[in-house]
């Protein structure tokens, strides 16, 4: 269902600890609470989209080091490829998407030549 692209996109020492998107839900990935009025920010897209990722076979990426999210789950969606930030939550089964974004720049190129 979903691909962990890190070997492609991060080279490098790994010191950061990084949920494991493999233990996510398939049925029901995402813990969402105070994070949803942020979601709602960007470019009218809201849980709908981040769903609409998750069920299109997305691709994960390393977050920065040094930033809040674990992972950049990245995807097709109908007219777009979009960003979701993932961060970890309180259960291990879950991730917190801490937006949405169109995905733009050196990843939007990566996600392509990845997709072939």
């Amino acid at each position: 269902m979903y691909h962990n692209v890190s070997h492609a996109w991060y080279h490098g020492h790994v010191t950061r600890r990084r949920f494991d998107v493999e233990a996510l839900d398939e049925m029901d990935p995402f813990e969402v609470d105070d994070q949803l009025i942020h979601l709602y920010k960007h470019q009218s897209m809201d849980l709908c989209d981040v769903y609409e990722v998750w069920t299109d076979n997305p691709l994960f990426y390393p977050g920065r080091e040094e930033g809040p999210a674990d992972w950049l789950m990245v995807g097709q969606v109908p007219g777009d490829i979009l960003l979701v930030p993932l961060a970890s939550a309180h259960r291990v089964n879950k991730a917190r998407p801490i937006g949405v974004y169109p995905c733009r720049g050196p990843l939007d190129r990566q996600y392509r030549e990845d997709t072939g």
